[in-house]
């Protein structure tokens, strides 16, 4: 695995800010929670940058889902780094006296998820990040990832085993529908 360091951000996000003419330079997304939990040397610095200076209100995250499992697929790590990413984003929105929030991106039939999955997907969003999801995206396959070979071809590309694919519309609306309380 690559180290993770935030410290070129971080820096970068800092001279952004004195550069003259230049009010605010606002991030709205594209942040690896995970990654920046992961970074024991920059990653705090990194956040305190982030939110007390570069957050214009709302930050929206793409956890996209809450399943060890299905996480692992996808790359990315699990629920405990998001909750901890959570609190300690509106612990520096509190101290910089700012009512900031965060929005989350999910998604529904990525290759490997089943209906219970994105029950639990809901459970998670209600009683962990106490919201209602609204928005939620279909996966949809894009070229040259290890998704689309996934969706392909039924298997996890890594370990050979198969996986389950919503393939059909029906069954990729079910699940958009059980994140979004839509039954």
């Amino acid at each position: 695995q690559m180290p993770v360091d935030h410290s070129r951000y971080t820096r970068l996000l800092e001279k952004l800010r004195h550069i003259e003419g230049v009010r605010k330079v606002f991030v709205a997304s594209g942040i690896r929670y995970d990654m920046v939990m992961g970074d024991q040397r920059c990653g705090m610095a990194f956040m305190d940058e982030l939110v007390r200076h570069h957050v214009s209100g709302q930050l929206k995250l793409a956890p996209e889902h809450s399943d060890p499992g299905l996480l692992d697929l996808m790359g990315k790590g699990g629920t405990e780094d998001l909750l901890d990413f959570r609190e300690r984003f509106f612990t520096i929105s509190r101290d910089a006296g700012k009512n900031q929030f965060l929005t989350y991106y999910f998604i529904a039939a990525y290759p490997g998820s089943e209906e219970r999955h994105m029950q639990e997907l809901q459970r998670f969003a209600a009683q962990e990040l106490q919201i209602a999801p609204e928005q939620v995206q279909v996966f949809t396959p894009t070229p040259g990832t290890w998704a689309s070979v996934m969706y392909h071809t039924g298997r996890n590309p890594f370990t050979g085993q198969p996986l389950h694919v919503a393939r059909e519309l029906s069954e990729k609306r079910r699940q958009k529908d059980l994140l979004t309380e839509k039954r």
